[in-house]
């Protein structure tokens, strides 16, 4: 084993998970800074448009990402003790990059152009079109493959410092939502070309002949294609709202649905830290410690996609009025529609990624997506002119239950699909985290304050019923981040 793949092993997946934790809070934190402004100035109708046209751009930047990203995270973690051959495997994806990129690029100025409601929002999608461009050259995926997560969560950080900055001083009107694309484009622009340099310190940017088109390209369009699928099934609400509503139902519903991605973003990040370790273990045929790997992850889930689950639920209207004012406060039935879609969308991402992805089984997955987005495209078409975006909502959770059961029941064929323990204290601290959030919705009356309360007594009130219960996971994380801490500060006085 090389010096620079035993550093990358030797690196802790604890370490790397809080990381990936804390930056995935920050996707809340600075939100719950901008959002209830940019709501606010922008209005739900302006806000409905930058959406739209943002949801157009998103499925161009899918097919410019090619797959690439997933296969590069996965066949490079495989490699990293051969140097060579994961030069050569960077070279040939990047050039591969390069082309979809321009294929993508044509494709959408061809699409602007015919098609009238999306050439209404022309300047939104030029400016956002960008992020296509900066997103594929920066090669984020060689950051992942060699678990450099602290520098991927300081870039973050600072560029959306820098967002948030340029937000509170350059958008003061309705008309000033092409500024705020502005802003976001520059915000993920420029972290993708800070890495573009960042990223020769593990792998050079090469260009090559011998794309090794028959090699990549099968798990690649896979890999592609399930992203697409997702991404129809994950975004074909707005888009389809976009088409069939009006602007400011879609910008009630970006709230909402933007509440909803934040949240699966930061419990998805126990998954996403592990994903470079899974393909290792696997491909250095480690079951053993992949197996481990494996119900540990899941037991992080349990313990904390429950509770989650109940708290937006019961605070869904607070949240909404507290993010984005009255005028967005009716969007939060849609919001506690899309949080029953958690459970299933985080274990099914669960099954899919640590399981099926890393052990090749693209093929199934793929015809898993393909059936949902189909599904949730016909049924967002026939429900939505009726319902709104409640249906909009409730046809997420329909395609989120299919996929779930669908790939656990593949993943079986893996892992063994053991109960989870300590199910019994989780179920008593949700029905505890429900009490507390009606208790301050009947006696507080001042929002803000109310909904910090309900925050933080359900976090401690929570903790508690686990290391009670005898969880753990609770009992993992005060030994290990409490206790031998608080052992070694006294031995520490002992020697004074």
């Amino acid at each position: 084993m090389s010096m620079e793949n035993e550093e990358v092993c030797n690196k802790s997946i604890k370490l790397n998970a809080v990381l990936n934790i804390f930056r995935q809070c920050c996707h809340i934190v600075f939100p719950l800074i901008t959002y209830p402004y940019i709501s606010r100035i922008l209005g739900s109708s302006n806000l409905g448009r930058y959406s739209f046209a943002d949801s157009i751009v998103q499925y161009f930047l899918i097919l410019a990402s090619l797959g690439i990203p997933t296969y590069a995270i996965r066949e490079g973690a495989r490699l990293r003790s051969e140097k060579g051959r994961l030069e050569q495997l960077s070279a040939q994806l990047f050039t591969l990059s390069l082309l979809s990129l321009t294929i993508s690029i044509l494709l959408l100025s061809g699409i602007t152009w015919c098609v009238p409601r999306i050439r209404r929002e022309g300047m939104l999608i030029f400016i956002l079109a960008f992020n296509i461009v900066f997103n594929i050259i920066g090669r984020d995926w060689v950051n992942t493959i060699y678990e450099d997560f602290l520098y991927i969560s300081i870039r973050f950080i600072t560029f959306q410092f820098f967002a948030l900055v340029c937000t509170l001083l350059f958008v003061k009107c309705t008309d000033d939502y092409l500024k705020y694309a502005i802003i976001c484009m520059m915000a993920n622009s420029g972290g993708y070309l800070v890495n573009l340099f960042y990223s020769k310190k593990y792998l050079p940017i090469r260009l090559t002949k011998n794309i090794g088109m028959q090699k990549h390209l099968k798990p690649v369009l896979y890999l592609f294609c399930i992203t697409v699928t997702i991404s129809i099934y994950v975004k074909s609400d707005i888009t389809v709202l976009g088409f069939l509503s009006t602007d400011s139902e879609v910008g009630i519903y970006t709230l909402a649905s933007k509440i909803y991605t934040i949240i699966k973003s930061v419990l998805n990040a126990v998954i996403t830290v592990t994903l470079p370790r899974i393909s290792y273990y696997l491909g250095d045929m480690q079951f053993d410690n992949y197996n481990k790997l494996i119900r540990k992850i899941r037991q992080v889930l349990y313990t904390v996609v429950f509770p989650t689950i109940i708290g937006v639920f019961c605070l869904s209207s607070d949240i909404m009025l507290l993010l984005g004012g009255k005028e967005y406060q009716s969007g939060y039935k849609a919001l506690a529609i899309l949080c029953l879609a958690l459970f299933f969308s985080v274990f099914g991402g669960f099954y899919s990624q640590a399981i099926l992805i890393p052990n090749r089984e693209e093929k199934y997955f793929f015809k898993i997506t393909l059936i949902s987005a189909i599904m949730n495209v016909l049924l967002n078409i026939v429900i939505i002119p009726f319902t709104g975006i409640e249906g909009a909502a409730f046809t997420t959770v329909i395609a989120e239950i299919f996929v779930l059961f669908a790939c656990r029941k593949k993943a079986k064929n893996y892992v063994d699909m053991v109960g989870s323990k300590g199910s019994i204290e989780i179920g008593f601290g949700c029905i505890a985290i429900a009490f507390i959030c009606f208790t301050c919705r009947m006696l507080i009356t001042q929002l803000l304050f109310r909904v910090i309360v309900c925050i933080l007594a359900s976090v401690i009130i929570y903790g508690l019923i686990l290391l009670i219960g005898g969880n753990p996971i609770a009992i993992i994380c005060i030994r290990k981040r409490v206790w031998r801490p608080f052992q070694s500060l006294c031995k520490l006085k002992k020697l004074k």
